[in-house]
């Protein structure tokens, strides 16, 4: 499907996104970005978003080229220009140019990809998906950096074996998924992680949905040896919205049935999103 996206002050087809292969994002996988969607012709969170994106730059010690208002005036202009029912928006600042091959001489790329939003399957939320869990994570885990190659190798694990994510853990804990916050029901109270994760825009607006139908919430530590005492699971991300999981490394959850908090809370985003 033909694109436009912007590219350093200029709007190009994807043919024409191109970038320097000497750029640091391709030869030391550094740089930031960040992912939204739209509804309809309405981005989803977007000041949340691109206030993520700064904050990925300063955790990182890359200076934005752009300001906030310019960003948000490109991703206006560019769901325009797409005509796209919904759309996926990914913003990024490449690394950039390197004189030493390692250090950044700050001629950073601005890019910013419009693309239509994903369409799952309709079976993964009303039956559904597996987990693999694999032991590693992300460095620099609050910030969205470019660096997913621990991700790469985990979901190619996890396609391999027809699960969906995969769930990072170590020292016994449960963090998150790669490219999805994860979230388990356990004695009636909607538990995820809080430290060590990136803090997902979706995840937070799960939490303030959950509270206001009177849903207990805990942010705490979440424990391998905990995945007994699930009652139910479920991801979050921009382009996954709330998925139901119903079954981690051939452990199943619920008798492979989507939860009924699960259900309350879909039922919720779907009201705040599409209604």
């Amino acid at each position: 499907m033909f694109s436009l996206h912007y590219l350093d002050n200029r709007w190009v087809t994807t043919e024409d996104l191109k970038i320097s292969a000497l750029d640091l994002s391709v030869t030391r996988g550094f740089g930031i970005f960040d992912f939204l969607r739209t509804y309809k012709e309405a981005p989803f969170m977007l000041d949340e978003h691109i206030n993520r994106f700064f904050n990925s730059a300063e955790i990182l010690g890359i200076k934005p080229i752009k300001t906030k208002r310019e960003i948000e005036k490109i991703i206006l202009d560019g769901i325009k220009k797409n005509h796209f029912e919904n759309t996926n928006i990914k913003i990024i600042q490449t690394g950039g140019a390197s004189d030493d091959g390692v250090t950044p001489n700050g001629k950073h790329s601005f890019i910013v990809m419009f693309t239509p939003a994903t369409v799952y399957p309709k079976e993964y939320y009303t039956k559904g998906v597996k987990l693999i869990t694999f032991p590693m994570g992300r460095i620099y885990t609050a910030a969205k950096s470019l660096n997913y190659m621990a991700g790469v190798i985990a979901l190619t694990k996890a396609k391999k074996e027809k699960a969906v994510e995969a769930l990072y853990i170590g020292q016994g804990k449960i963090y998150e998924c790669v490219t999805a916050n994860f979230f388990a029901v356990i004695n009636n109270q909607l538990t995820t992680a809080k430290k060590d994760i990136l803090i997902g825009v979706t995840r937070n607006v799960v939490i303030e949905l959950a509270k206001k139908l009177g849903i207990k919430v805990a942010e705490r530590d979440l424990y391998l040896k905990e995945l007994p005492q699930f009652q139910e699971a479920f991801i979050t991300a921009s382009n996954k919205e709330i998925m139901p999981v119903v079954e981690i490394n051939n452990k199943v959850i619920n008798d492979r049935k989507v939860g009924k908090i699960t259900k309350r809370i879909m039922k919720e985003f779907d009201r705040l999103t599409r209604v």
